[in-house]
């Protein structure tokens, strides 16, 4: 129990974010030595910062982009927005080569990360299906050009490693669509055990005899 509690306050620390946020700057050579790790590594590890640190904002941050955000749809919205920026040759480029661009595109993923987590909890399962297939369908597709593509597609990067940065997307991609499947198919089990949860309390309640008149 003292183990579970300790992992809970470091998972719901605002501290930890920030400590890993500086590790990765400090391995930012390394990330964007190569495509694959600069896209495959680099941008989901700012996005999980961002739904991390959404996880150790308290209700008064909820509260603010409440009026914003109702359902959640804007916020996944503008994540979904910036993480597809992302994706494009072009933009990899201009992250390597300029160094406001590279603070922009950290800025950017950790706030991508950051609404789509404090928007998830808000949207409903039909709100979430319709983000999650768009973006995961949208990193497939990329990933599949990347490999495929017979031209070089970013400059500071050579054409030989595109094939392993679409590897990499595909992966996530896929990964991203079973892990949301099976939440998807966990809520409807529960939903489905809360109602015949119901269904037999409502079986089990007395009928109580019905009164005549005096």
């Amino acid at each position: 129990m003292t183990r579970r509690t300790r992992l809970g306050t470091v998972v719901r620390d605002g501290r930890t974010p920030a400590v890993l946020l500086a590790a990765l700057a400090l391995l930012h050579p390394w990330m964007e030595a190569t495509m694959a790790r600069h896209m495959g590594l680099q941008l989901p590890l700012l996005f999980v910062l961002g739904w991390w640190a959404a996880r150790c904002a308290g209700p008064r941050l909820v509260r603010a982009l409440a009026a914003w955000n109702a359902h959640g749809a804007n916020g996944l919205f503008a994540a979904l927005c910036i993480t597809s920026l992302w994706m494009l040759p072009a933009a990899l480029d201009h992250a390597v080569l300029h160094a406001g661009m590279a603070l922009a595109k950290v800025i950017s993923m950790v706030l991508a990360g950051l609404l789509a987590g404090l928007s998830w909890p808000a949207a409903s399962q039909v709100l979430r299906a319709f983000f999650v297939l768009n973006g995961f369908w949208m990193m497939l597709a990329a990933g599949l050009l990347y490999q495929e593509a017979p031209q070089q597609l970013c400059s500071v990067y050579l054409s030989d490693q595109q094939g392993a940065a679409g590897r990499a997307l595909v992966a996530w991609a896929t990964v991203g669509l079973v892990a949301w499947m099976a939440q998807l198919a966990w809520y409807l089990q529960a939903q489905a055990a809360r109602e015949n949860a119901d269904a037999s309390a409502v079986l089990r309640r007395p009928i109580e005899p019905a009164r005549h008149g005096p």
